[in-house]
């Protein structure tokens, strides 16, 4: 009996259903998620780090529910091929202690679309109003950037778009009024090509309270990307475990997006002239 039951903590299953991946596993457990070739997730459908119920296309949320477990998951799978990521309090928080908890996750790919975005940033420019600058490259089949907004990074709701100009080395803007009072927003393009097919940046958080943050990252740990955020433009340093410095960085006075996936599993630090700030490269 005591076999089995270990057993159990550890399954893990994936479930192929026509453009959609599904995988599940108990705490403790690690779910890895691969695309056909030539393919890349491209939006989360479901996530749920707790007690979710269901099967594959039909999953719903149980009494226990992680509220970051959505664009924790987007973080690490959208954009990818292949992914993989653990279901430990340590990546999601604790949403019910001393209850043992599950991970199911559904995930949404589509082929490789041509164009490949280099940066996003997001940058609080007045009061209420935030902009948004990115560059691409590669727009041989690109439509539109559809600019998506979200107060939790769960749910998201169009805030605007902007028609892709179809030549490489592109830098685009956008300033989106803020409708509320919020004080964190979360933001995605949805790149749209001529054939309807469609692809998700990663996620930018801004704090519409920025003058009260001097430095801060999102999420962590993280698996590719990383969100900074700074209250003004600096130069910074990421530093390793060991105390070397590994690579210089501007920051943009607002949340940009930072590629970290060639960098090794790890503790890393970035310094600047206001302090020193953690992250955890999976």
């Amino acid at each position: 009996m005591k076999i089995f039951f270990t057993f159990i903590f550890f399954f893990f299953s994936v479930y192929i259903n026509a453009q959609t991946l599904c995988g599940t596993t108990s705490e403790g457990g690690t779910i890895t998620l691969t695309a056909p070739a030539g393919n890349v997730f491209t939006s989360i459908n479901f996530a749920s780090y707790g007690t979710p119920n269901g099967s594959c296309g039909s999953f719903t949320i149980g009494s226990c529910h992680a509220a970051n477990s959505t664009t924790i998951c987007s973080a690490v799978f959208v954009g990818n091929n292949s992914a993989s990521i653990n279901a430990t309090n340590g990546v999601f928080g604790d949403p019910c202690g001393g209850t043992f908890k599950r991970l199911y996750i559904e995930a949404t790919y589509s082929l490789t679309l041509p164009l490949t975005l280099i940066s996003f940033t997001a940058k609080k420019i007045e009061a209420g109003k935030i902009r948004l600058d990115w560059l691409s490259e590669n727009e041989i089949n690109t439509s539109a950037f559809i600019i998506e907004r979200s107060t939790d990074g769960i749910l998201f709701e169009a805030a605007g778009s902007v028609p892709a100009r179809g030549i490489s080395g592109n830098s685009y803007s956008f300033t989106n009024t803020i409708p509320g009072a919020m004080s964190i927003y979360y933001y995605r393009l949805k790149m749209v090509d001529k054939d309807n097919r469609y692809q998700y940046s990663n996620i930018v958080r801004i704090n519409n309270n920025l003058a009260d943050i001097k430095l801060s990252v999102f999420p962590v740990p993280a698996n590719n990307f990383i969100t900074i955020t700074s209250n003004k433009q600096q130069e910074a340093v990421i530093i390793n475990g060991c105390g070397q410095s590994i690579k210089n960085i501007l920051l943009t006075g607002g949340s940009q997006l930072l590629n970290i996936g060639k960098l090794n599993s790890g503790v890393y630090f970035i310094k600047t002239g206001d302090g020193v700030m953690k992250f955890i490269k999976k």
